[in-house]
């Protein structure tokens, strides 16, 4: 597919604008708001989209500056024929129609279809389904600012997968990756797979394989409530058996039981009335003759603990002299030690003070040296040019200019060089000698003997006398800037340049050593440390006669400080036991007086203890009374824990409660037995009026019938699927053969753009398609989506004419390929790579055609002349009926032309 030609009327800012397309190359050219992108999008929506949709899509071709409704007519070669497609949007009355040379005219429906085969597809784009728009030709419709999009990261339909496909296989040497047997046999397992699960892996609803499931379902549960019948039979009669046994444990054991033992609880209780008061004077006469035992051991034992805290008293007081000697002796010496410190302390101030002054002497002298060596820095720099290095760069890019435009002029300029002449040769009247050479700048006339004149032209036309003067104008800026350095090079002035640099550096160092120096106020402080020193001096009385050696003072001084440290230590540590010791003496006098007052207590109340003692032994009964109640009182207990012992090995519901509610909750769970008895006759009845056994046996039946054919369909349709992932994983292990064609497509545009070697690497799934789209750079690889914005754009370029390379024969052997302003991101040192790109996808027959709004990036790539000639469009006042005519096919005969918008 090939456009020739377009008219649009009445489409956004164009009224009337008509234009024709190069075979090769069409170079769009013009400044921003010119309607670059509006014509891309009306030649887009034109070829793909209804002509009677309504909305968005179609609002947005409508011209507010101009009445009338979005008419687009279109040229185009498709299957070898030249078709004329005219589409008018007017929403439901919209109209589309399709003429080729061969007699075919269709209107309507059936134009759109015949275009959508056409292009390659089913049919065109609905107005409610204008998202799909985007997706048609995406790899080959370029918008503008989606040029550094992946080609791969959208659906498989926006780079036209299928017969990406078939023509890559087509072109591959090895033998086909997949036959149409193994492609028919995919699609029949794939439709079985289909029919009995959905494409997440569930089974799907109203398949063979589901109504299995939904039969096995049924049948199990049939099962289970025939067995549920079956077990509600039996636990009814073993209900009714066990409420019979109950009762007549009931009668028959326990409440006879209970009825004995309620007899007894009563008989105890009444017994134990008449021993209460008896066992109360026991029991008293018991504890008055424990507790009087107990306070005579505490009273001799208070007694002992008096005599021995007297005794550690009189310990204390012998302890508290020794300490009170020892903090004595401690504080003269610790005194005598405190004094030699200062002592020590003065020579160590005296010493450091003399530090000081020797210090701050040798600053001054070093501050005197710095200032002298930074007076002879800044005489060299007041001797060297004043040359900064924005001059220096100047000078350098004045060179570079006058040598680039001499080498541009020696390489335009034709050369002439006599190797042997028999004849005299001059050129412009001047003679040449055997040997000589000369170099032509300008047209020249050369003269051979008397009878040959020949007339020699440089090449390029006026770029060889611009390039001279370009020259002439390189060498008088550089002479004026040699003049004004007074310099004859800049390898001179950067000498220059860098010993001021050197110097001023140098001088900047002895700057910021100056001021590590503390230089303000020496004098000052030096005449402040005197009087310090003499009395220091003072203080020490002249007893040192020679100054002592610091390290000597400093060792001295820390075991002074040592000494001092452990007898403060020692000090304090018998302060503190002085203090305990005190603080022992003071608690145990008030323990003392505490003793005394609890033995004065033991002793007064054993003596009331005694007295009533002595009055319960005369008012005690007689032992014999209280020994047989006692005995009496034994036996019934002795039966009642029997019987309640019986009452809890026999399995009691509550065996610690009292016999009497435990004979009343039997009574009571009677009651209920009897009520749970007829009712478990009634049900038993009832379950056993039919036959649960046989029904229990159909119903298995039935369930194992059920679960065999829903086991033979699930293993079917696993086999299915498992034989269906086998052929995926072989296609995935032959996918490489599909992406190597791709990538060796890709690696010459990309060897054009770049001179540093890159390699493509994609991936392809038969499943998910192409994909993981990366770039090689040296060693490592590098994601689309990680590469910078221009890399994007040129990746992305490259890709989409490999594509149109490999779909091209699948179009008649052509394809258009437009590029909206595609390269914004792309740096001017890869224009020229770009052009060899461009250069190459024309080369192998691909239509280019590119808007931009830097038409001079691109002339390379157009004839000599095509810069020269004027806009080959223009609005127009009364525009043709169509487009067709002898003079247009004259026109059409040029294969890359440029068009200016304006």
């Amino acid at each position: 597919m090939r456009l020739i030609a377009c008219r649009l009327q009445n489409v956004r800012r164009h009224r009337d604008l008509e234009l024709r397309f190069g075979r090769e190359l069409t170079l769009i050219a013009g400044a921003n708001e010119t309607g670059k992108s509006t014509l891309v999008e009306a030649l887009h929506k034109t070829l793909f989209l209804r002509a009677t949709a309504t909305g968005r899509g179609v609002e947005e071709l409508r011209s507010r500056l101009h009445p009338g409704l979005p008419d687009v007519e279109i040229r185009f070669e498709a299957d070898a024929e030249t078709w004329r497609l005219r589409k008018r949007f007017a929403g439901a009355s919209g109209t589309c129609q399709l003429s080729n040379g061969s007699g075919v005219a269709l209107n309507g429906p059936q134009a759109e279809e015949q275009l959508a085969r056409l292009l390659g597809y089913e049919a065109p784009v609905e107005g409610r389904r204008i998202a799909q728009l985007p997706e048609r030709w995406a790899h080959l419709w370029v918008r503008q600012g989606d040029a550094g999009l992946n080609p791969f990261s959208g659906s498989q339909e926006c780079y036209d997968h299928q017969r990406l496909v078939a023509q890559l296989q087509q072109q591959s040497s090895q033998s086909p990756l997949q036959s149409s047997t193994d492609r028919l046999v995919m699609e029949q397992i794939q439709q079985q797979v289909s029919t009995l699960y959905t494409a997440t892996g569930k089974v799907k609803a109203g398949s063979p394989l589901a109504g299995a499931q939904q039969r096995s379902q049924e049948a199990a549960t049939a099962l289970a409530l025939a067995e549920q019948q079956v077990a509600d039979l039996e636990a009814a009669m073993e209900q009714w058996r066990s409420i019979n046994e109950r009762l007549e444990t009931i009668e028959q054991q326990q409440r006879p039981a209970l009825q004995r033992e309620l007899q007894l609880q009563q008989q105890t209780q009444l017994l134990q009335a008449q021993l209460e008061p008896l066992l109360q004077r026991q029991h008293e006469h018991q504890q008055l003759l424990k507790q009087q035992r107990q306070e005579q051991q505490e009273l001799l034992l208070a007694q002992q603990q008096l005599d021995t805290a007297l005794k550690q008293q009189q310990q204390e007081q012998t302890q508290r002299q020794q300490l009170q000697e020892q903090i004595k002796q401690a504080s003269a010496a610790l005194q005598q030690l405190t004094q030699r410190q200062d002592q020590v302390q003065r020579l160590l101030d005296l010493q450091q003070l003399d530090e000081e002054v020797r210090q701050l002497r040798e600053h001054q002298q070093q501050l005197q040296q710095l200032q002298d060596q930074a007076e002879g820095l800044k005489q060299q720099l007041a001797e060297l040019p004043e040359i900064t290095a924005e001059q220096v760069r100047q000078l350098r890019q004045a060179e570079q200019a006058l040598a680039q435009a001499t080498a541009r002029c020696e390489a335009m300029a034709a050369g002439l060089e006599v190797l042997a002449a028999d004849q005299p040769i001059q050129l412009n009247g001047e003679a040449l000698a055997s040997g000589e050479r000369r170099r032509i700048e300008a047209a020249a006339e050369l003269t051979v003997g008397s009878g040959v004149r020949l007339q020699i032209s440089p090449g390029g036309g006026q770029a060889l006398p611009q390039a001279l003067e370009q020259q002439r104008q390189c060498c008088q800026q550089l002479e004026q800037l040699q003049q004004q350095l007074k310099l004859n090079s800049s390898d001179q002035a950067e000498t220059i340049e860098r010993q001021r640099t050197a110097l001023e550096r140098e001088l900047n160092n002895l700057r910021q050593a100056a001021k590590a120096i503390p230089w303000s106020g020496l004098q000052q402080r030096l005449e402040q440390l005197e009087p310090r020193r003499q009395q220091l001096a003072a203080a020490l009385g002249g007893s040192e006669v020679a100054p002592p050696d610091p390290a000597e003072l400093r060792s001295e001084q820390e075991s002074l400080r040592q000494r001092s440290g452990d007898l403060s230590r020692s000090q304090e540590r018998s302060n503190q036991q002085l203090r305990e010791l005190e603080h022992k003496q003071l608690s145990r006098q008030a323990a003392q007086e505490q003793l005394r007052g609890r033995c004065g207590q033991l002793e007064g109340s054993v003596q009331v203890l005694g007295d009533r003692l002595q009055h319960l032994n005369s008012a005690a009964t007689a032992a014999g009374e209280l020994d047989a109640q006692q005995q009496q009182l034994g036996a019934l207990r002795a039966e009642l824990e029997h019987l309640q012992r019986a009452r809890q090995h026999g399995g009691s519901a509550n065996p610690a409660a009292d016999a009497a509610e435990q004979l009343e909750a039997l009574e009571q769970e009677k009651d209920r037995l009897l009520s749970q008895l007829g009712q478990a006759q009634q049900r038993t009845q009832s379950l056993g009026a039919a036959n649960p056994l046989a029904e229990l046996e159909q119903r298995q039946v039935a369930w194992e019938e059920a679960e065999a054919e829903r086991a033979a369909l699930e293993q079917s349709g696993m086999a299915l699927r498992l034989l269906l992932e086998r052929f995926h994983r072989a296609q995935s292990t032959l996918a490489n053969r599909y992406s190597e064609p791709l990538r060796a497509a890709i690696t010459p545009y990309l060897a054009e753009l770049a001179s540093q070697p890159h390699q493509p690497l994609l991936a392809f799934d038969p499943q998910q398609g192409f994909h993981d789209l990366q770039l090689r750079q040296g060693e490592e690889a590098f994601a689309f989506e990680r590469l910078s914005g221009g890399m994007r754009e040129q990746l992305g370029a490259t890709v989409r004419l490999a594509m149109a390379e490999v779909l091209k024969p699948a179009y008649a052997d052509a394809l258009p390929l437009v590029f909206d302003d595609a390269f914004t991101n792309s740096d001017r040192e890869r224009l020229v790579g770009l052009r060899r790109m461009l250069e190459r996808g024309i080369q192998q027959g691909i239509q280019i055609v590119l808007l931009t709004c830097h038409a001079g990036d691109y002339t390379a790539l157009l004839p000599n002349n095509a810069s020269s000639e004027p806009a080959q469009q223009h609005e127009q006042k009364n525009p043709p009926e169509g487009i067709g005519g002898t003079a247009e096919k004259r026109e059409w005969s040029e294969d890359r032309v440029i068009v200016k918008l304006d």
